[in-house]
């Protein structure tokens, strides 16, 4: 299919489906003003702040700032890919989708490569078979029942350096498709090929259609490295979108189980063994972004399931990182006893396992109770160096509710002033803020706040005022990279429309798309000319001044390059001259200037 073809088709099924209508089936709707208001269905509230706008055809919620467009609902509350969204939301409204035009090479160089790992699948079946004692008898001794082995039809690879590849040769597969695919390699001085696995434990690895794409082969003896020897990435296989058992592992999640996340093969099915067939890992890599990306359409929460040791704690906590930063919500499920899930369960049983994930608590609230266990001394600077530590994992925070809430809770337990400690988290009152103080209100809090941030206000500018993108190209720089605004720019500056631009929203990563909804939504007097460059202004102060918090706590560390020094006197002599120089808030010039 045709990329315009196929973006005509999206853009025309969006434009036939009433968003109204489509996500009133799921939310009571009723009508303020231009927009319809209900109670968000991606986060517990009291006081309606979810908004639909039937004009843009976009929906935003203020509390939890989950937006987008009809798409995005169905992706994000029905846990849809956007595919099977569009294709559910065609079928409604009667617009069927174009037909393929096919490049019929390409599909049978694929077809091929899917031919090889077919046949390599039954290769390493075969040999499981041929090899039974070996195959078996350590199976037995990682208590990987049959049920599991058949339901993840492991396999072994022969202690042999060509018994795969001359298989694959008698079934027609050519040396350089064995080594597209990922499946033999290259001998020195291009002398032929090799089998890229030997004598170990063979793991099909599936993508989430469930199409063979991988294998991943784990070593059966002590000293045998490496111990995990994955394929390669491939045309079929780019191991930062596949996790391990999604195939499997999404029927739970469109039941309503939350993703279970652990760190090998084995934790999978042992995790598996236990009934929890919502368990998934990534596969010898760090949890991408795709990987949060692909975890967040099917829900708020992830669990996460890591070993014990260092570097499995280390792993956990770029995790949690990288799955706040898509707006997901994580727990931590910790074990008693073993380094990892199926240790664990073969010290402990199926119920012990299934029973510690149900015990799980969210992971700041773990680390929280965690520094605390590990500095027991209540000294005013031994609190201060753990709200510190604490800071990084508070900010990842995506929900402002439940960043309150941690604040009142962090209070409680450093016996510490919340107004104080939300001075140190930068939360002032009165600055469009939650304040800490009223937990009970907070969602009436979040639902009325009409002063959006600096960065969402120019945004916001802009979209009204695309003559004012090059001044901010020039003087933002930074900004626009940071925030990954240059293709949303270079369209207001092209003089596309608003529904050319909310029509790339689904495609948009998270915090950009939070970005953009915010600033569409935003329907406040702009001041016009006369605030723009003091909201850019605004922007830089706030940028020089986290520079140079961070350049002070460089300096604290014990880093005392001249190159340091000069760059904080000249951070705080600029901030200084600002200070001087500023008269007002652009927020009072917006009151003044409402001209727009």
């Amino acid at each position: 299919m045709l990329d315009s073809t196929y973006e005509a088709w999206v853009n025309a099924v969006r434009d036939a489906a009433d968003i109204v209508d489509v996500i009133g089936r799921y939310v009571s709707l009723k009508q303020k003003g231009k927009n319809f208001w209900g109670l968000c269905p991606f986060h517990q509230e009291k006081t309606p702040s979810f908004s639909v706008d039937p004009q843009q055809q976009l929906f935003y919620c203020f509390g939890c700032h989950t937006g987008g467009t009809v798409y995005t609902f169905l992706m994000e509350h029905d846990g849809l890919s956007f595919n099977e969204a569009v294709d559910m939301l065609a079928t409604e409204v009667g617009i069927p989708r174009p037909q393929k035009s096919e490049n019929t090479e390409v599909t049978r160089h694929f077809s091929r490569l899917q031919a090889v790992m077919e046949w390599t699948q039954e290769f390493f079946q075969i040999s499981a078979n041929q090899y039974a004692e070996i195959f078996l008898g350590y199976l037995a001794s990682r208590q990987v029942s049959e049920t599991a082995r058949k339901r993840f039809e492991l396999g072994y690879a022969p202690k042999s350096w060509n018994a795969l590849t001359q298989f694959l040769s008698k079934h027609g597969i050519t040396d350089a498709e064995m080594l597209e695919a990922g499946v033999a390699v290259s001998r020195q001085e291009n002398q032929g090929i090799y089998d890229r696995w030997r004598h170990r434990i063979m793991f099909p690895i599936w993508n989430h259609r469930g199409q063979l794409i991988a294998f991943g082969g784990r070593s059966i003896e002590p000293d045998q490295e490496p111990k995990y020897l994955n394929s390669p990435d491939t045309p079929l296989f780019h191991k930062i979108t596949v996790l391990y058992g999604e195939h499997l592992a999404r029927k739970f999640w469109r039941q309503g189980r939350r993703p279970l996340l652990v760190e090998g093969y084995f934790d999978v099915i042992a995790c598996h063994e236990a009934g929890l067939g919502q368990a998934v890992a990534s596969l010898g890599t760090a949890l991408s972004k795709e990987h949060a990306r692909a975890l967040a359409r099917y829900g708020k929460e992830v669990d996460l399931l890591y070993d014990r040791d260092q570097a499995g704690q280390e792993a956990m906590r770029r995790a949690f990182m990288i799955l706040s930063e898509e707006g997901v919500q994580v727990n931590r499920v910790t074990l008693t006893s073993g380094k990892d899930p199926d240790e664990f369960l073969r010290e402990k049983g199926l119920s012990a396992l299934a029973e510690s994930v149900e015990r799980r608590i969210p992971y700041f609230e773990a680390i929280l109770e965690e520094r605390l266990a590990n500095s027991p001394r209540q000294s005013a600077r031994a609190k201060a160096e753990l709200v510190e530590g604490l800071k990084p994992f508070w900010n990842a925070l995506s929900n402002p509710i439940e960043k309150a809430g941690y604040l009142e809770l962090m209070a409680r337990k450093l016996q510490v002033d919340q107004s104080i400690l939300a001075q140190s988290f930068g939360l002032k009152q009165g600055n469009g803020h939650i304040s800490p103080k009223n937990r009970h209100n907070m969602e009436r809090i979040v639902s009325k706040v009409k002063r959006p941030s600096y960065d969402v206000y120019l945004l916001a500018l802009l979209v009204r005022h695309p003559e004012y993108v090059g001044k901010v190209r020039e003087t933002l720089p930074e900004w626009i990279l940071e925030h990954d605004l240059t293709p949303v720019l270079d369209n207001l500056e092209q003089g596309k429309s608003l529904a050319e631009l909310t029509s790339q929203i689904d495609r948009m990563e998270t915090q950009v798309r939070r970005l953009v909804l915010e600033a569409l939504a935003y329907d406040g007097p702009d001041g016009g000319p006369r605030v723009f460059e003091d909201v850019m202004q605004a922007i830089v102060r706030q940028r020089d001044n986290a520079r140079w918090k961070s350049l002070i706590a460089r300096l604290k560390q014990g880093e005392d390059s001249p190159e340091l020094i000069r760059e904080i006197q000249a951070l705080q002599s600029r901030l200084a001259q600002d200070q001087m120089t500023r008269t007002s808030a652009p927020w009072d010039a917006v009151r003044i200037g409402k001209e727009g």
